[in-house]
């Protein structure tokens, strides 16, 4: 157990600490006699599945088969983004975890690899973040490639059809290593996979659920950190760390927000002018998987909250993370789209990933909005590009679309809507514009049919789809006039509405020949100001 524990005693008991995190060190024996017997170490298996699929997302990640959750570990070094993901390699359905993996030169264009951390004992590999240890922290480095760093929640769990492992004598999670010095070929587990943060006693979370790790460099205070969630009992708590080496980790404080669950991140965003330039400062930003943030201030113990707690999430979407060590200013963004039903179309593979996206503020007033927007390396899948002419009335845009069809597509749309709804029709779903309140309403195809279903459903039948409804973004028009970009896959649609200030991500699969774009006629007044048109390819080779 590698931890200061005079550090932590007086927010848990030293003993308790100590027990618990001998007793799940206990559970690696297993693993140490039977690495190469692993049924999770099967990815050769994979290679027989292409990317040839009917209903396959063309330029958003999934896995050539099974299935996959929360992005972790993302990091870039020496030309390379890794992505690593939950993943399941026994099935499409959750379970099993393991840390899959990608690799990529532009977060478009990805090729999975072997699977980079397998199951171990009698738990699993939960979520956390990836790091470069620029400064050889860890002691491993080998010539001048430098070490990747993975810390991870190792997950033992009492629950039913948790995975094929044999069940353990009670919940407990801790956090630990995995490292590579052949820039993410292999990895290798530290000290065999035992802890390097223990478990922070149940009186802290009775259900032992702490998890999903964020770590990173603060270069003001020369030390490593992490956040840990403290789990789904611990009422809201959020515990930070420091370390110089990443093996001995000293508490540094607690946050305490009644909004957080799990997947924690804590980023340093630039900060524009309510014209959208650059102003020069900086604020931080943490959130949770929910996308729930705050804005203020970090000085290498304690986050220092500036404004009241906001939200950027609406639609499918959960536990996002952002790129550490990014070669340029941009702070990168990728989360889990979930609710993707491609079970449904008999496909290998089950969910997919958000297509990245840069994340900066926006000043309004006093406060800080988090805006997002899609990287601008989408542009190596454009093919064909339809411009129509500006300002021109719904009817005329419609001559224009009719002989538009793509399954995969980048739109730009610029709309006066004339204080009157305006439907916008995309391969079967809805975007509609509610003058009413200002606000757009994205009503998907899927679940347009099972409002008409709806009254003759029975109680489990409606249980089954209350995930699924139309969502809103607000505040839609600006001086009279609605801006939105839309990427369209065979699996989603994700919306941005003026300059990326509300986003929606919406899995859904759209119907092989529902490929048309057309607007309702029910406003003759709305002037189009913009529309361009980008096909996209596939990313997939």
């Amino acid at each position: 157990m590698a931890i200061s524990m005079n550090s932590i005693s007086r927010h848990t008991s030293r003993w308790s600490c100590l027990l618990i995190a001998f007793s799940c060190t206990l559970l690696l024996v297993p693993f140490l006699t039977a690495l190469e017997k692993s049924p999770f170490d099967n990815y050769s298996s994979y290679l027989g599945t292409n990317y040839d699929q009917e209903y396959r997302p063309k330029f958003h990640f999934t896995s050539r088969k099974n299935w996959i959750n929360d992005p972790n570990g993302l990091l870039y070094y020496d030309g390379e983004y890794h992505l690593f993901f939950q993943h399941n390699p026994l099935g499409t359905g959750w379970g099993n975890m393991t840390w899959g993996h990608a690799i990529s030169t532009d977060m478009v264009h990805w090729q999975q690899m072997e699977h980079a951390i397998l199951p171990y004992g009698n738990g699993y590999v939960f979520s956390g973040t990836g790091v470069v240890d620029h400064n050889n922290s860890l002691g491993v480095q080998k010539g001048d490639t430098k070490t990747l760093v993975l810390l991870y929640s190792y997950a033992v769990d009492i629950r039913k059809n948790f995975g094929i492992l044999p069940p353990p004598a009670e919940t407990c999670y801790y956090q630990g290593i995995a490292y590579s010095t052949d820039k993410g070929r292999t990895f290798t587990l530290l000290n065999d996979g035992a802890p390097v943060i223990p478990n922070q006693g149940k009186t802290v979370d009775p259900k032992g659920t702490e998890r999903d790790p964020k770590l990173f460099w603060h270069e003001e205070s020369k030390k490593w950190i992490t956040i840990l969630w403290l789990g789904e009992t611990s009422k809201g708590k959020v515990r930070f760390f420091t370390s110089d080496n990443l093996r001995d980790w000293a508490f540094a404080s607690d946050m305490q927000r009644p909004w957080a669950h799990e997947c924690f991140d804590l980023v340093h965003l630039d900060v524009y002018d309510d014209k959208g330039k650059k102003s020069g400062n900086k604020k931080w930003l943490i959130y949770d998987g929910n996308l729930d943030y705050e804005v203020g201030n970090f000085d290498g113990k304690a986050f220092h909250s500036q404004q009241k707690v906001r939200n950027h999430k609406i639609g499918h979407w959960n536990a996002a993370q952002t790129f550490n060590n990014s070669p340029d200013d941009r702070t990168v963004i990728m989360g889990w789209l979930v609710q993707g039903c491609f079970y449904r179309k008999r496909m290998p593979f089950a969910e997919q990933l958000s297509f990245p996206t840069t994340m900066h503020l926006r000043k309004q007033g006093a406060d800080h909005l988090l805006c997002r927007w899609p990287v601008d390396e989408i542009k190596s899948l454009y093919t064909k590009t339809h411009t129509l002419p500006k300002n021109i009335k719904v009817e005329k845009a419609n001559q224009n679309l009719k002989d538009i069809s793509a399954d995969a597509m980048d739109i730009t749309l610029s709309f006066e809507p004339k204080a009157k709804d305006l439907v916008f029709h995309m391969r079967g779903s809805t975007l509609t514009y509610q003058a009413k309140d200002n606000k757009l309403s994205f009503l998907s195809a899927s679940y347009a049919q099972i409002q008409k279903r709806l009254a003759e459903m029975n109680e489990k039948e409606r249980k089954r789809h209350r995930g699924k409804k139309n969502f809103l973004l607000p505040d839609a028009a600006i001086d009279g006039v609605v801006n939105v970009r839309i990427l369209i896959d065979r699996g989603s649609f994700e919306i941005f509405l003026n300059g990326g200030v509300s986003v929606l991500t919406q899995s859904e699969i759209s119907e092989l020949d529902q490929l048309s774009l057309f607007f309702s006629h029910n406003n003759t007044n709305a002037i189009i100001n913009e529309l361009i048109i980008h096909e996209l390819e596939s990313s997939w080779k």
